[in-house]
């Protein structure tokens, strides 16, 4: 069987300027992987190769059926107009709305959010809005997630409950792009290093 994630000679160009370049990437299903790298390193533009928004871009990228469908969090998440519940139900759309709902609900406890659901996402402070994000992207049930700089403006708590909500996530693939190490969290995942 081949490995679910493989990227080999990655180069993404603008303007004649290398804007990401890796040597290879391979991720197995269940595996997390901390992408470091510095700001302008090319970790937002990896995630955007990886869920195929950057079409234009060198080298070999495979990733199999099994590691679809993909949750992509962006670095600056954006939320849709409304409260924390109808946000996270926006996920679900095309699936049952009581399927939707009670998935909602589990997602919105594990990741604390459960007083936030009938709050108007405008009041929310930027951490409130990266757990909004990654719950919305969760009703989905990715095989592979992305996260870019999750962990941004959380304070301990909202780190603390998204490290156990992501933990508990066995068989999805998560990549995590930080600019520094991430804290401590109750998995211990491998680091890609990227320039």
């Amino acid at each position: 069987m081949s490995t679910p994630l493989h990227i080999q000679n990655l180069r993404v160009n603008r303007k004649s300027k290398c804007i990401c370049s890796l040597n290879e990437l391979t991720a197995e299903q269940g595996e997390r992987i901390n992408v470091l790298g510095l700001n302008g390193s090319g970790k937002s533009t990896l995630f955007r190769v990886i869920a195929g928004l950057e079409q234009n871009y060198h080298g070999q990228v495979f990733l199999s059926q099994h590691l679809k469908p993909i949750g992509f969090v962006q670095q600056n998440p954006y939320l849709f107009r409304g409260t924390v519940r109808s946000n996270l139900l926006y996920g679900a759309q095309g699936k049952s709305i009581s399927h939707a709902a009670e998935k909602a609900d589990e997602i919105a406890e594990k990741l604390e959010l459960t007083a936030l659901l009938d709050r108007n996402v405008k009041h929310l402070s930027g951490g409130e809005r990266r757990r909004v994000a990654l719950g919305r992207t969760m009703i989905l049930s990715p095989a592979l997630l992305l996260l870019d700089e999750p962990f941004a403006d959380m304070d301990l708590p909202g780190t603390a409950a998204t490290s156990v909500y992501l933990n508990s996530l066995e068989e999805t693939t998560i990549l995590i792009a930080t600019p520094a190490p991430l804290p401590e969290m109750p998995f211990s995942p491998r680091i890609v290093t990227i320039d």
